[in-house]
């Protein structure tokens, strides 16, 4: 093949892969050293936010500041639809910050003595299998808990239906295979927490909402709050984003993972769970079991909470297909904030949350403020993805237009140089595809699986799941089209001979 054409036809997907791989890498957080302030100054915040919106174009955005044990300030900014403000008492899916609403479920039970966290499962859901029969007998309530049950998403393949019920999805992970020994590493697996739910649901007698309405919301006075996303009416809308622009985006709800990350609630109303928390419980359990919640056990994380620095902060999060949750404790300074935001977008939960997040953080810590140009924007990203993919539409057009003489220059190949033409237009693209999995293999570790990952993209990132298409699809129809005028040119000398 000509090393010109060669190049045309492949520079934009060598570009496109570097595009990914960056948008991989470069998400790192920064975190400014803290200088002393005697006061919060809340249009300084309202500023940091409204710059940091300005700047990814998030849609909108709920906060509440505690201090001193009460809520100080709550806010909300942009918009939760159209024509719908947003606002600290608009309800949004809140992610896997529900993980923390189901390990303080089972402590409950714990404490009440109806459950024993050290206890196999299977001593309360008998026929509990995964795919290691030694697994399945020894994995205990506690290792669910802090993800070190040896389960993974790199062991479990399968792409469940949003319609299946929460005692179906316990049952598929007879299929789930076993990625490290049981209680030995942490390893987050979003259907340990299903299991939780289903044990709460098992062992309490009341359904998985009606429990942690009663238990929990209904004490705490959430009245905005449910762990039934069907009975909520005023969700707020839900953005992903497409080469940087937000777009509304219905939002899935699996029926088997609310338990896991599908709690609806608010600004509000997590700032009443998140005074209960910050003083270690506070009567929703007992100070033997909030001391049990709060000990990191396995990779800082304790019951559904990360503890680090010994206990200084405490913190978790939620990251749906169209939603992110920030729920952030500091019980030495006795301050903390709730974020929500409506925007889900995979590129955003690594750059625009985490500015957003280390933003308000350093607000409410007394330190310096970081500055608003610091790291990229959301919106750099996708409108790169978005030339990019022009650009390789530009490409695949113009190959496209260049096969009509492919003909002609067929008859003047041998025969290695035809199978190297036809072959690199199913080569390149397989490669890269190949490399690029590779990489995000690594970078998500032991919750990367395959399947699960190409089926998800599509939501989580669906002008990067373009991309991947413009830049793989063309060329292997390109690779088709070679071989069929092949055969056909084939078959006209065979017919002359």
């Amino acid at each position: 093949m000509d090393r010109k054409l060669f190049l045309t036809q492949h520079t934009g997907w060598f570009l496109g892969f570097i595009l990914t791989i960056f948008c991989l890498i470069a998400v790192k957080p920064n975190i400014v050293a803290a200088t002393s302030v005697t006061s919060m100054d809340f249009a300084v915040l309202d500023a940091i936010v409204e710059e940091q919106m300005k700047k990814h174009d998030l849609p909108g955005v709920a906060i509440a500041i505690i201090d001193g044990g009460q809520v100080v300030y709550s806010q909300g900014y942009g918009r939760a639809g159209r024509n719908r403000p947003m606002t600290p008492q608009t309800q949004m899916l809140i992610g896997s910050q529900s993980k923390s609403f189901t390990a303080l479920a089972v402590a409950q039970l714990a404490d009440q003595g109806v459950l024993e966290l050290d206890a196999p499962v299977q001593s309360y859901i008998p026929w509990f299998t995964v795919a290691d029969d030694v697994a399945s007998k020894t994995i205990t309530i506690r290792q669910l808990l802090n993800h070190s049950s040896g389960l993974s998403d790199a062991g479990f393949p399968m792409v469940l239906s949003n319609e299946t019920s929460l005692e179906e999805a316990v049952k598929a992970l007879e299929k789930a295979a076993i990625t490290a020994p049981v209680g030995s590493t942490f390893q987050y697996f979003n259907m340990g927490y299903s299991v939780l739910a289903y044990l709460v649901e098992v062992s309490s007698g009341q359904s998985y909402a009606d429990y942690i309405q009663v238990h929990i919301l209904t004490p705490l006075q959430m009245d905005n709050s449910t762990a039934d996303p069907a009975s909520a009416q005023e969700i707020s809308q839900g953005y992903s984003r497409l080469f940087g622009f937000a777009i509304p985006m219905a939002q899935p709800v699996p029926a088997y993972g609310i338990g896991a990350g599908y709690i609806v609630s608010t600004a509000d109303d997590l700032a009443k769970y998140a005074l209960r928390m910050i003083n270690y419980g506070d009567g929703l359990v007992s100070s033997t079991m909030a001391r049990k919640i709060f000990y990191p056990s396995r990779g800082d994380y304790g019951f559904g909470w990360f503890v680090v620095d010994g206990g200084a902060k405490i913190f978790h999060g939620g990251a749906n297909e169209t939603f992110r949750t920030d729920v952030n404790l500091y019980p030495n300074q006795g301050r903390g904030f709730v974020l929500l935001i409506n925007q889900g977008y995979q590129v955003d939960h690594f750059i625009s949350a985490v500015q957003l997040r280390d933003s308000v953080e350093a607000f409410v810590l007394g330190r310096s403020p970081i500055p608003v140009d610091q790291g990229w924007s959301v919106r750099w990203v996708g409108w790169g993805i978005g030339v990019l993919v022009l650009g390789l539409s530009i490409l695949h057009v113009h190959n496209f237009l260049g096969l009509r003489t492919w003909l002609e220059r067929d008859k003047g190949m041998s025969k290695g140089k035809r199978i190297w033409d036809i072959g690199l237009s199913f080569l390149i693209p397989t490669v890269i595809l190949v490399f690029v999995m590779i990489q995000v293999r690594g970078f998500y570790g032991d919750r990367f699986n395959l399947w699960p990952t190409l089926v998800s993209l599509r939501l989580v990132m669906p002008d990067v799941f373009i991309l991947m298409l413009i830049g793989s699809l063309p060329d292997y129809v390109q690779g088709m089209i070679k071989i069929i005028l092949w055969q056909k040119n084939k078959r006209q000398l065979e017919t002359e001979s």
